[in-house]
């Protein structure tokens, strides 16, 4: 599909900055993602977004970013190059786990990998102790290992401690009570249902209900038709509603945008989904598409369905 070819996905963000980065980060100039990191200090949603794009940019360069630590580095420059050390590494072992050889061999690899994110996020959490985006990415790493439930917990905590409406933090923590994960789709909903309520007004956590709602779909093997009945659509529309009355531009709204519209395509609100897959500009998220199908693929059927052969901000 002709679409498809200007789909960028996993760069579901409006930061010129950031997109700069992971080109200049591609071609192994790593103090740029230094730099970039620098400036997120204070803005977690923001530093989250940046550390997991610029971790996907350095795949295959993690022993590289570990050896920008040097000794009299400041406590926060330190900080920076082991967030990002760690979050690259779990970039690379997730990337293996989709490479070919058995199931076993496939899951070795990659928690041998996955095993060395460990010491650089705690590292980088002691570092910076008001941090909240090394707990997060840690959940990464638990879910991964086979972690059981009382170490998922005690990360969310502490994210929660930190900064409990952390984007990123909330999808992690929604994806390890999923039933795959071993938690129940009553958790995963309940969950999701309290951060929709509880986000402050204007922020995009509101998203975390279609979310599940994506999570579940994947899981269950159901119908989007079957599934978005009149009940389940409205609860949508008033969350999203929520949102819309205030929205106000944060890092990760574009995501945000881009799981309410997949929902409010699938439960048949086209207008809705139009208003939202417009604003994400042919750079959606991987998530929740990759549940149905190439995820630029998905998305570009999605614009052509809706008679969105030119998206529009």
């Amino acid at each position: 599909m002709e679409v498809a070819r200007t789909v960028v996905v996993d760069r579901c963000f409006d930061d010129l900055a950031l997109d700069t980065g992971i080109e200049v980060v591609r071609e192994t100039a790593l103090n740029a993602g230094i730099a970039l990191l620098r400036e997120t200090r204070t803005d977690y949603d923001l530093r989250a977004q940046r550390v997991t794009a610029l971790a996907d940019a350095a795949i295959g360069q993690s022993h590289d970013i570990g050896r920008l630590y040097h000794a009299g580095m400041s406590r926060e420059d330190g900080a920076d190059v082991h967030l990002w050390l760690g979050a690259t590494i779990v970039a690379e072992a997730w990337q293996i786990r989709g490479i070919g050889g058995t199931d076993a061999d496939r899951l070795g690899l990659f928690q041998d990998i996955l095993r060395d994110a460990q010491e650089p996020l705690l590292t980088a959490a002691d570092l910076a102790p008001d941090d909240p985006v090394p707990w997060a990415i840690l959940q990464n790493y638990a879910m991964g290992m086979g972690l059981d439930r009382a170490n998922l917990d005690s990360l969310w905590s502490r994210v929660a401690d930190r900064c409990p409406t952390l984007f990123f933090g909330n999808v992690r923590r929604l994806q390890a009570l999923a039933a795959k994960w071993g938690g129940s789709h009553e958790e995963m909903f309940a969950f999701a249902r309290a951060a929709s309520v509880s986000a402050p007004a204007g922020d995009p956590l509101s998203a975390m209900l279609p979310l599940a709602h994506a999570e579940y779909l994947a899981a269950s093997g159901i119908s989007a038709r079957r599934h978005f009945n009149a009940n389940v659509v409205d609860e949508l529309v008033a969350a999203e509603s929520r949102w819309r009355a205030a929205a106000r531009p944060r890092p990760d709204s574009l995501w945000a945008h881009n799981i309410f519209g997949w929902a409010m395509l699938r439960a048949g609100e086209d207008v809705r989904a139009v208003w939202h897959l417009s604003r994400v500009n042919r750079r959606p998220s991987s998530i929740p598409w990759a549940y149905e199908d190439d995820p630029a693929l998905a998305f570009a059927s999605a614009l052509v369905a809706l008679g969105m052969t030119v998206a529009q901000r």
